[in-house]
């Protein structure tokens, strides 16, 4: 038994880390309203590009179990 290692393609990892960076940004735009701060589009974006940026290097490699028969 081990692992099978695949790197996933640069789309698939562009895609996911789009999503995951503006659902970070948006859950941190939540925060600020009811912490009563005002919104910024400018911390909105630098959000969501570095926590999706970081994302999609973390998650660049897919693991699957090998099938034993």
């Amino acid at each position: 038994m081990g692992n099978n290692i695949e790197k996933l393609p640069l789309k698939k990892r562009g895609i996911s880390g789009i999503g995951t960076g503006l659902l970070y940004a948006s859950l941190m735009a939540g925060l600020d309203y009811f912490t009563d701060q005002p919104f910024s589009l400018l911390k909105f974006l630098f959000n969501a590009f570095f926590f999706g940026l970081v994302m999609s290097y973390a998650f660049r490699y897919k693991i699957t179990k090998k099938k034993d028969l």
